[in-house]
């Protein structure tokens, strides 16, 4: 085998391995959290349906995402034969796997640096605390930035490097209309953000309105009608659109507290803390040699990443209802803005002092914080027994100090790395089995539930609408046999079993017993069975 062919290979099992050590620890443990529970019923419900054009949640349309990731659960389901919460959250580590794998192939395909130095941009991209977050969760947010990424980048590399316009602006806008179809119409303005004002820096703004790029909507309008079309169809066009649009403007209001000014001042803080260590080698951009010693490829990539978070950032910065991850999409030109200087120091084995001053303030601090956190959670986190928290505390111990004492700028890149695993293997073990075991309200209120229904029965949902507890007692320990939400009191006639609330009993007009009332999670959850005629209470 050619010694090419054989650093290629090195290079994407080194990427896949570190997404694996980063990724799958504990992966299996805790229940459903935030929206994941909800995804997951959506594509169980299309599977059960055998209808895979709207997605339902106990019985009722869920027009508020497009079906896109739903269809990619669905493969994984099929594929591995379990709706499990791990193959749900394997999901989003595939899609962060190859994200990575795709910004490190381009790198090299741009660079050519010597050697494993290819695998740079994929290591970043893996062990940002942004992606490690959502690539554990079975959630929109990895396949999307996925998606995304593979539109915004290959048209960089096949409309500048390759010069083929018509398939850069065909591709690009294709992945666009993928990324539209698993998160509504954000994904084109990510592309947009980044082409339009580096053609403009170029000079080059007229290919705007290029053939190439008409075709390329052509495409994107193409795959995004082969769903909307036969949806608009069933459920209504206007239907869709005002679920969508209606999501976009409930982001008006702040979600701080403090309102816009709260929002304004915090935001690039949770950025920049969500890009930690990664993002101190910014400061590398400061070199002048570093700037003019660059060949002309890597200063468009390096322009064009620019473009992309320049232009990006802003937007969500101002919108006081955004959340940091609604710029993750954008975090592949932070990635390729990293990986140059780190390309360079480690070609030259140099960094800026600054840089090493702050990491090792950074590692420094971790050291400090690290035992003082242990001891206050001790008894709190139920450390006593979780050996596998015990050896994480002892290599983060061990990878922070080989980062604070690090002289060289390779053995602090490696060390780096080192750290990032070890921190996110030990918040693992510490966090997902604590969660697991003892803050499982949902799985936990699912089998008492489930003690006080017959087996199979149809179990109605009035206005309570929690699909964690419809995923635990259909899908997960298949209690029930359906789950019907229900909004309309007078239709629970022909319901047996309801969930619901207790402020909801009132509006009941027949009798009923409660057989139970437990909480799903903040949530007071009522279990009633219902006797006698319609308005006989």
């Amino acid at each position: 085998m050619p010694k090419t062919q054989k650093i290629l290979l090195k290079g994407l099992l080194l990427i896949v391995l570190y997404s694996l050590a980063l990724n799958l620890p504990f992966l299996w443990e805790r229940e459903f959290q935030g929206e994941a529970a909800r995804r997951a019923v959506a594509a169980l419900e299309m599977m059960e349906r055998g209808d895979y054009l709207i997605p339902y949640i106990e019985g009722r349309p869920y027009l508020l995402k497009p079906p896109g990731y739903n269809w990619v659960l669905i493969g994984f389901f099929k594929l591995f034969g379990s709706p499990s919460e791990f193959v749900a959250r394997l999901s989003s580590v595939t899609a962060a796997t190859l994200c990575a794998l795709f910004l490190a192939l381009l790198f090299r395909a741009i660079s050519r640096p010597p050697g494993l130095l290819w695998v740079l941009p994929g290591l970043i991209f893996l062990s940002i605390p942004e992606v490690l977050d959502k690539a554990c969760r079975a959630e929109i947010d990895m396949t999307y930035t996925l998606l995304v990424t593979l539109s915004v980048f290959s048209w960089f590399y096949l409309h500048e490097i390759r010069k083929r316009p018509y398939l850069a602006w065909t591709l690009a806008l294709g992945f666009s209309a993928l990324a539209t179809l698993t998160k509504t119409f954000q994904a084109p303005a990510f592309l947009y953000a980044a082409v339009g004002p580096y053609l403009l820096f170029k000079r080059r703004f007229r290919e705007i309105f290029s053939p190439a790029h008409l075709l390329g909507l052509f495409v994107y309008a193409g795959i995004f009608s082969l769903w909307f079309v036969p949806a608009a169809r069933r459920v209504g066009a206007e239907r869709i659109l005002s679920a969508w649009f209606g999501e976009y403007a409930g982001r008006q209001k702040p979600l701080s507290p403090s309102g816009f000014w709260g929002h304004f001042l915090t935001f690039p803080w949770e950025y920049f803390e969500g890009h930690l260590p990664w993002i101190l080698f910014l400061m590398g951009w400061l070199s002048r040699t570093l700037r003019e010693d660059l060949p002309s490829s890597l200063k468009d990539l390096s322009l064009y990443s620019l473009s992309l978070l320049a232009f990006s950032f802003p937007l969500y910065w101002i919108l006081p209802g955004t959340r940091l991850r609604y710029l993750l999409p954008a975090v592949g030109g932070l990635v390729y803005l990293l990986s140059v200087p780190l390309y360079r120091g480690w070609e030259r084995n140099w960094l800026p002092r600054l840089s090493f001053l702050a990491l090792r303030l950074l590692s420094g601090l971790i050291l400090i914080a690290l035992p003082l956190f242990a001891y206050a959670s001790w008894g709190r986190l139920h450390l006593k027994g979780n050996l596998w928290a015990l050896v994480g505390f002892l290599m983060v111990t061990l990878s922070g100090l080989l980062v604070l004492f690090s002289r060289r700028a390779r053995s602090l890149f490696l060390a780096l790395f080192f750290f990032v695993w070890a921190l996110k293997y030990t918040f693992a073990a510490v966090y997902f089995p604590y969660q697991e075991h003892f803050r499982n309200h949902y799985s936990r209120a699912a089998r008492e539930l489930a003690s006080h229904l017959p087996p199979g029965t149809l179990l109605c949902d009035y206005r309570l609408d929690s699909p964690h507890l419809t995923y635990y007692l259909k899908y997960k320990y298949h209690h029930i046999r359906h789950m019907r939400l229900i909004k309309d009191a007078q239709a629970l006639k022909e319901c047996r079993y309801i969930i619901t609330t207790p402020q909801k009993l009132k509006d009941l007009p027949f009798k009923f017993k409660i057989l139970i009332k437990t909480k799903a999670r903040k949530t007071p959850v009522v279990l009633i069975e219902t006797y006698g005629p319609i308005g006989s209470q």
